[in-house]
């Protein structure tokens, strides 16, 4: 009996531990077939992961070209170099070998080891630099056993061939910086990849910049590159075509700067611009600026120095002129006064008013260019020889809201859609403007000023050459824009047609007239003949006794508080084609000055 029941506990257990045995195999037998089998992808993926790398590739940024498909901006092949980071990487040893053996810019250095510090993994290439020249890379090749850290990736570095030609037109491109992510959520934070930073550059950088693409490294346990394969192609960025030829901006910028002139008698470098458009598309010829600068020096990374040399230099190179340059547009608005004034129905074309050189408001004396006087002058006379009178007179007629809403009707202080950051507009000064800003009521002497574009005025050389266009056109409010063929439907003028046929023959004897302030500057060519208006505007106030003393010479003065010169026209003067706006910065009169290099201009583009 006792033997049974040892027999049946023996029984017992030999089944629970075959039990136990059985479900521990099976559990264990699930979770091989659940690993082998169900998760099998998971696994296999994170596999792959611990094998390979992926790091972005950046893709070729789209080229920019003039409208004869001259190139503006391109990119060539360079050598990029990285360090791959690691915890116990010894950095300042191998930088300071490469500093010894190349040229390597201490300021790269600098930007990669902030870059380096802020990193949150290992195994990543760290951009250095891709201003390496071929006898630095050679250098780093032959001895590349001493940096097993170190790679070298082929990309495509920014250049300017036209260099100081287009510079504020392009603009440049430069490397990314926290302040940019942080203006703009879209961007990737890659080392080595440049955005548009000024001019057109900006303006498109999401059309130009393309679509990162993907590369696949196969790493071994050390971290080090075993094969490296394009994994995802970049989408290159689009091309630009833009309206501007080469030529003319060239030929304009020479010109402004009297590089092919008599020198200029200040002895000084001219500021200025020189914008030309064509009055029916609104395409932009040339869009000159000066002084300049060569956005080559972004692309090579521009250095401490050169970039504070930059922005002291009181002369500006890095403004734009053409589209942030404002400046009273003096007598050249004298169309607009008298468009408003005719199309207000206050005066007719025979019109006539009286200049002894002098107008009398209240205490206060508004003298004439002209010390003795045109006489008893009707419109266009007046437009002809800018009589300042015959417009103090007018303008105090008309009224600064009349005037004001011509003036934006032809683009002053308008919101014209121009593909560059930097424009500002111009200022059309109103009575609720001068009670928002300055806290006081409009005053009769301010329209008078304001009637000769000085005063509050404002305007830059887009909104001029716009203006221009706009009465050349006679029906059209032509948009002025950079890119070529484009097209835009423009918004009717709605301007009387005759007063502005008026106006244009007025403008007409301007030019071609013997009485004309600018019949120096007419054309030379046969059978065309162009049509504007000159400006010399005032930068510094002449007092009474200055006048009774004798008024000191423009050329006498200091630099900056010399007159501005201007002028604005169209030509052809029968089928117009072009609209034109010369400002030279404390360059003297509109007539001498401004008016010849339009001419010069306009024969390069008509000829």
């Amino acid at each position: 009996m006792k033997n049974l029941n040892l027999k049946k506990n023996i029984e017992r257990r030999f089944f629970l531990l075959s039990a136990l045995k059985g479900i521990s195999f099976g559990v264990l037998s699930w979770r091989l077939f659940d690993l082998q089998v169900i998760e099998n992808k998971k696994y296999d993926k994170l596999s792959k992961n611990n094998q390979f790398n992926f790091s972005l590739v950046v893709p070729e940024r789209g080229e920019i070209y003039d409208r004869k498909g001259r190139v503006l901006a391109a990119n060539r092949d360079a050598f990029s170099l990285y360090i791959k980071s690691s915890q116990n990487l010894n950095l300042k040893k191998i930088l300071d070998k490469l500093l010894l053996i190349t040229n390597l810019n201490e300021e790269d250095v600098n930007n990669f080891e902030n870059r380096y510090k802020n990193l949150k993994k290992n195994n990543i290439n760290v951009f250095i630099t891709d201003n390496l020249s071929q006898r630095d890379i050679s250098k780093i090749a032959v001895r590349l056993h001493e940096f097993p850290e170190v790679n070298f990736l082929m990309t495509k570095k920014r250049v300017y061939p036209q260099g100081t030609i287009t510079s504020h037109l392009i603009g440049y491109t430069g490397k990314l910086t926290e302040q940019d992510l942080k203006k703009n959520k879209n961007l990737i934070n890659f080392s080595n990849l440049r955005i548009g930073k000024y001019g057109l550059e900006k303006f498109f950088d999401n059309k130009l910049r393309g679509e990162f693409g993907r590369r696949r490294e196969e790493v071994n346990a050390r971290g080090k590159i075993i094969t490296s394969n394009l994994y995802e192609k970049p989408n290159p960025g689009k091309n630009l075509n833009l309206s501007i030829d080469l030529n003319i901006q060239s030929y304009a910028l020479t010109r402004l700067q009297n590089l092919n002139s008599k020198k200029s008698k200040f002895n000084e470098p001219e500021t200025g611009s020189v914008v030309v458009m064509d009055v029916n598309t609104g395409e932009l010829i040339c869009c000159v600026s000066s002084p300049n600068f060569n956005p080559n020096i972004f692309t090579r990374g521009i250095k401490s120095k050169e970039w504070k040399s930059l922005i002291n230099n009181k002369k500006a190179p890095l403004l734009n002129r053409a589209v942030s340059g404002l400046y009273p547009p003096g007598s050249t608005i004298k169309m607009a006064v008298a468009l408003a004034a005719l199309e207000s129905g206050i005066i007719g074309y025979d019109t006539k008013f009286f200049c002894n050189g002098v107008k009398e408001y209240g205490d206060m004396k508004f003298h004439c260019w002209h010390k003795y006087g045109h006489g008893n002058i009707n419109l266009s006379q007046a437009i002809e020889r800018s009589c300042d009178v015959f417009f103090y007179e007018l303008g105090l007629k008309v009224g600064i809201e009349k005037i004001g809403l011509m003036l934006k009707k032809l683009g002053l202080d308008a919101n014209i859609n121009l593909e560059l950051n930097e424009l500002r507009k111009g200022l059309v000064p109103s009575k609720k403007w001068k009670l928002d800003v300055k806290g006081t009521r409009w005053t009769p002497g301010e329209t008078i000023n304001a009637s000769i574009g000085q005063g509050y005025m404002l305007s830059n050389p887009i909104e001029l050459a716009t203006m221009v266009a706009r009465i050349a056109n006679s029906e059209l409010s032509v948009e002025p824009t950079l890119l070529y063929g484009k097209t835009k439907k423009f918004k009717k003028l709605d301007i009387n047609k005759n007063h502005l046929n008026y106006i244009k023959n007025a403008m007409s004897n301007v030019v071609n007239s013997e009485l004309g302030t600018a019949y120096k500057s007419k054309l030379k060519i046969k059978n065309f003949k162009m049509a504007g208006k000159t400006g010399t505007v005032q930068v510094v106030r002449i007092s009474e006794d200055e006048r009774e003393k004798g008024i000191i010479k423009n050329k006498d003065r200091e630099w900056k508080k010399r007159d501005h010169a201007l002028f604005v026209g169209y030509a052809p003067l029968e089928k117009p084609k072009y609209s034109i706006c010369v400002i030279v910065e404390h360059g003297g009169s509109g007539s001498t000055i401004a008016a010849p290099i339009a001419k010069d201009v306009m024969e390069k583009l008509l000829v």
